[in-house]
């Protein structure tokens, strides 16, 4: 039977963090149901998504960021001198952060579904592509707890960069007013990929081959980020 301590542990941690808690609960439910303009087929508009997706983006690396905490506080040390490998400890905090912000995910596109009558098809590529974000963040934090010992450092480290990211990646304003050379280095990071997703849900209201390229490229990167992350030396 798989030792699932580790999970418990970061699932707990994650869960009652007070920032955690505002930016996967509260935020994405207001912005959920008090926004204005929550239909698709308005072209440039519905912002709404676009901000969600930051707030989905910036909740999971919360919810991720009990490696970091383990490692500062010499935790991953005993952790790994038992019989808990690596992968395994990788995979288990992988999973205490993806299973909240799926539901997180799902949350939003219920209460959209129910309360603003989306279409159903539009409802489930929302989700998912919350989802992939949520993957892509998760992934990003294992590759920062390699990079930062200081913990104060590292969330302000990653503030910075994810509010960067999503400047330039489309969550905060739409691609197509980017300069060019701001918009090919904004490709470099999975928010512009999501950003496109969301572009084609918004505008189409249905799942394009561009929406999917656009789920495959942040699927990508999530993978890539996690590998670099459990090759990298974390202790």
């Amino acid at each position: 039977m798989i030792n699932m301590t580790v999970f418990k542990y970061a699932l707990l941690g994650g869960l009652t963090k007070p920032m955690s808690i505002v930016m996967n609960s509260i935020v994405p439910i207001i912005l959920t149901i008090f926004s204005d303009r929550v239909n698709p087929g308005f072209g440039g508009g519905n912002r709404e998504f676009y901000l969600l997706a930051f707030v989905v983006m910036f909740g999971a690396f919360l919810m991720a960021n009990s490696i970091q905490k383990d490692k500062v506080e010499g935790v991953l040390v005993r952790i790994l001198a038992g019989p808990v490998t690596l992968r395994s400890y990788l995979m288990q905090n992988f999973l205490a952060a993806i299973v909240p912000m799926s539901i997180v995910s799902a949350i939003i596109g219920l209460l959209g579904y129910v309360i603003h009558d989306w279409a159903a098809i539009f409802t489930i590529g929302l989700v998912l592509c919350y989802i992939m974000v949520s993957a892509s963040a998760i992934g990003l934090s294992f590759v920062w707890s390699c990079l930062f010992k200081d913990k104060e450092a590292s969330l302000s480290g990653i503030s910075i960069l994810l509010t960067l990211t999503a400047l330039i990646g489309g969550f905060m304003l739409p691609l197509s007013i980017l300069p060019t050379a701001v918009y090919y280095i904004g490709a470099l990071f999975p928010a512009h990929w999501a950003s496109r997703s969301l572009e084609q849900l918004v505008v189409y209201g249905q799942l394009t081959t561009m929406y999917w390229l656009g789920i495959l490229a942040v699927g990508m990167f999530a993978v890539a980020f996690v590998l670099y992350g459990s090759k990298r030396r974390l202790v």
